[in-house]
């Protein structure tokens, strides 16, 4: 009896909390509405119409790079890397032959760093090339931000082997893609790196003998 009252009392109060989360996320929304409303108000009709142009041909421009480096993927007859931040995947894929599907977390897009030293991250858009994938033994070196966003103090070295966990996959412009490590700040399953993508390790130990310098990646 006892048991059962305390997985009942468990169970309120976990539908407690998500409904708090609801009503902030509410609150938040209807926040964010009136401000938007408010600043519209204070616009011309013109600044309004050139403010939803921008919007507009933003989200025409993604959509056709989206769409583009589709396009690209299954059209290249070599091996390479597709990855899907619509779907949350990475593939191999040799032209339209898709040779392994792994599921994937993407890490959000996200300012970093502390002001008024900061940057935007997020995975890209487009082709980008493998520049080296990473042996057990090697050591990796992880941005001075990634301590801030995870609350933790910096530390005297910001290398250390086994940071990206086994394999991890560096394209260029620094895009990373990693297995969940055993050591470091990212040693934990809730948290994803900001602009990178993780896989399982056994996924990425498993295209590890594909895995070659210059070969392409295409987010989309």
């Amino acid at each position: 009896m006892t048991r059962r009252v305390s997985r009942t009392l468990a169970l309120a109060l976990v539908l407690i909390g998500l409904i708090a989360v609801d009503a902030m996320l509410v609150i938040k929304r209807q926040r964010y509405t009136e401000e938007t409303a408010r600043l519209r108000a204070d616009m011309t009709a013109l600044e309004r119409a050139r403010a939803d142009a921008i919007l507009t041909a933003e989200a025409d421009r993604t959509g056709l790079m989206l769409e583009l480096a589709r396009r690209q993927s299954i059209g290249d007859e070599d091996l390479h890397l597709a990855v899907s931040s619509e779907s949350s995947f990475v593939a191999l894929d040799r032209g339209g032959v898709r040779l392994r599907t792994m599921p994937a977390r993407l890490g959000p897009e996200r300012r970093v760093g502390v002001p008024p030293d900061t940057l935007w991250v997020a995975v890209p858009l487009g082709m980008r090339r493998v520049e080296r994938q990473l042996a057990e033994a090697d050591s990796a070196e992880l941005p001075a931000w990634l301590w801030v966003d995870r609350g933790q103090p910096s530390p005297p070295s910001r290398s250390g082997v086994g940071f990206l966990g086994s394999g991890a996959i560096l394209t260029s412009g620094g895009t990373v893609l990693y297995a969940l490590p055993t050591t470091g700040p990212l040693a934990d399953s809730s948290y994803v790196m900001p602009g990178a993508v993780r896989l399982a390790p056994a996924d990425l130990e498993a295209i590890r003998a594909n895995i070659k310098p210059g070969m392409r990646v295409y987010f989309y």
